[in-house]
């Protein structure tokens, strides 16, 4: 914590060069009445269309409910571009309208008043599901992924997107019948990616692992010194005492590493603000 209470500043994973005029997000009206109705992730999910670049608003519009809000296409498309960019901090893309978002538009206008949205949203899906090429499908994946993601969670892709993998220990207490996990996916990656919440780490390493982008496997050698560190880590100490304190068992401390699955690294280079094409 810096002098006077305020946070010092924490570099991008993957220095950029960066854009005074970043683009500031403005909440439409009609998006919060959609949210209340279908949940508050479908306003994220409209920002997505303008991240996967060719694919404009495909990503945004496969999710329940997003025809709604394609009811503020034309509010919403200047600040759908900087979503990923925005939590890296990183230059957004130029956007310019094209004809599927004008189409988007027009289909959003003859909507406006759906009795039954969650409805209309799951006809919707099935109907492009019907429609939609294997290229358009991994987008809509992507975007919805895109869409759930923290900044920090954003951070620690951009740290594993270069190839390199982090220690990993979860701490079992041992009992003669049954094994417990106190604490688990404490890692050194969090410092890596000078994440805001170094707390949440193992949270953010589980959500990760749950969209399938992570991929968990042996320790190495070239990991020791990270291990060392975690020996000494505040939340696994916290969680030895609590097994020692409660008798849940002998204490065991498991060692694993983490990377990008192959399905995290098509993610990255599809969604990283540092490549293009």
């Amino acid at each position: 914590m810096a002098a006077g209470g305020a946070d010092a500043p924490r570099p991008r994973p993957h220095p950029g060069p960066s854009r005074p005029d970043a683009v500031v997000a403005v909440a439409a009206p009609r998006a919060a009445a959609v949210a209340a109705t279908a949940g508050g992730a479908l306003v994220t999910a409209a920002r997505v269309g303008r991240l996967l670049g060719r694919s404009g608003w495909r990503a945004a519009r496969q999710l329940p409910g997003v025809a709604l809000v394609e009811q503020q296409g034309r509010r919403v498309r200047d600040t759908a571009r900087g979503e990923l960019l925005r939590l890296l901090d990183a230059p957004p893309p130029p956007a310019r309208p094209n004809r599927e978002e004008l189409r988007a538009a027009r289909l959003a206008a003859q909507g406006a008043d759906d009795p039954a949205p969650l409805r209309s949203a799951m006809t919707e899906l099935l109907d492009r599901s019907s429609e939609a090429s294997g290229a358009q499908s991994r987008d809509y994946l992507f975007g919805t992924i895109v869409s759930q993601l923290v900044p920090d969670e954003a951070r620690i892709l951009a740290v594993l997107g270069t190839g390199r993998t982090f220690a990993v220990v979860d701490v079992v207490a041992k009992g003669r019948a049954s094994s417990r996990t106190v604490a688990a996916n404490v890692s050194t990656v969090g410092a890596a990616a000078a994440v805001s919440l170094p707390d949440n780490v193992a949270t953010y390493l589980t959500r990760l692992d749950g969209y399938g982008l992570l991929q968990f496997g042996r320790p190495t050698d070239e990991l020791d010194r990270q291990f060392r560190a975690l020996d000494s880590d505040k939340r696994v100490r916290d969680a030895q005492a609590r097994i020692e304190r409660g008798r849940l068992g002998s204490v065991r401390i498991e060692r694993k590493s983490v990377g990008l699955s192959e399905l995290g690294s098509e993610f990255w280079a599809a969604c990283s603000p540092h490549r293009r094409g």
